[in-house]
């Protein structure tokens, strides 16, 4: 008889162990987060968010569910909140501020970024992006089940291609430049720049200088501020750092030519280099065949060397 009470014993706790909450959209195996209370409205979502201390920019009511922009004190963040549920997952996080977005369905999202990191406040030229949960978790939320040719949250961005009459600017302002070269490329225009004499070009991120770009007409002008063709015109005498200048990839003491670039392509006619005040402007002239163009940051070498731009021109799609 005792035997019998000891296997009913072990039975209980086996039960007890085994049991549990079905359904816990707070954490588990799914990796869901914390859940806004039900019913789920505007308020209860800035609510739960503030309760973190996190903020919010804007919410986005979509069927039922809800898109929360974050941030602009922490990285900037995309998340989704299922209406059914009050479960929250995050779509998107990056490092750029988000300046505006498209909702396509459910749990999708196309954006463009300001192009203004977070953590330094350096200014790039935006960015578009799509992200999607595509099957990754159900309408309610919850996982889906596995499909290794489906599932999966996917996100992705690329170059945003601006229409040639939206101006932008980017670039790093606070320090002087040289323009060391500038070509007309196959779809484009590339320009490199280096250290002025007497500039410590080797701190710990170097970038080009700050650019606005400007299109009247059918002429668009760069103007990069703070900027020189010849790097010896800040100088004072002779230059203590010539053989560090001359490390950088081009002969100093030196200038760049003002006049006419070499060149043209589908897209520029003419492309003209001047020296206007503390600046550079490049004008160039194009062709009835541009109409959106994007630019890249790159760099010749290692360690932020050689910090040059990439303007890329196309029709319009």
């Amino acid at each position: 008889m005792r035997r019998w009470i000891w296997v009913f014993l072990c039975l209980l706790l086996l039960a007890g162990c085994g049991a549990g909450p079905q359904d816990s959209p707070a954490g588990g195996e799914d990796g869901a987060s914390d859940a806004v209370s039900l019913p789920v409205t505007e308020e209860a979502i800035r609510a739960a968010y503030e309760a973190e201390g996190a903020a919010v920019l804007a919410v986005t009511p979509y069927e039922g569910d809800f898109l929360v922009e974050l941030g602009p004190e922490e990285r900037p963040a995309l998340d989704w909140v299922f209406g059914s549920t009050g479960i929250r997952r995050r779509l998107y996080t990056g490092y750029a501020g988000i300046r505006d977005y498209e909702i396509l369905y459910a749990g999708c999202v196309r954006f463009i970024t300001d192009g203004i990191l977070f953590d330094t406040a350096y200014r790039d030229f935006p960015q578009s992006g799509t992200v999607s949960f595509d099957g990754a978790w159900d309408e309610n939320g919850q996982a889906s089940a596995y499909d290794p040719y489906g599932s999966g949250m996917t996100a992705n961005t690329e170059p945003y291609w601006a229409p040639l009459e939206e101006p932008a600017s980017f670039g790093m302002a606070g320090r002087s430049e040289a323009l060391l070269d500038a070509r007309v490329t196959v779809s484009g225009l590339e320009l490199l720049f280096g250290p002025m004499s007497g500039q410590d070009f080797d701190a710990a991120f170097c970038a080009p200088p700050l650019v606005e770009v400007a299109c009247e007409g059918n002429v668009m002008t760069l103007t990069c501020r703070d900027t020189y063709l010849d790097c010896m015109a800040l100088a004072q005498g002779e230059p203590e750092d010539l053989e560090l200048l001359q490390q950088q990839g081009t002969l100093y003491p030196g200038s760049f030519p003002e006049g006419p670039l070499d060149g043209s392509n589908r897209f520029i006619s003419r492309a003209e280099v001047s020296q206007e005040g503390s600046g550079v402007a490049v004008r160039l002239t194009l062709t009835e065949d541009a109409g959106q163009y994007t630019v890249s940051r790159e760099y010749l070498g290692p360690a932020d060397s050689g910090p040059y731009l990439r303007l890329s021109l196309r029709e319009t799609w």
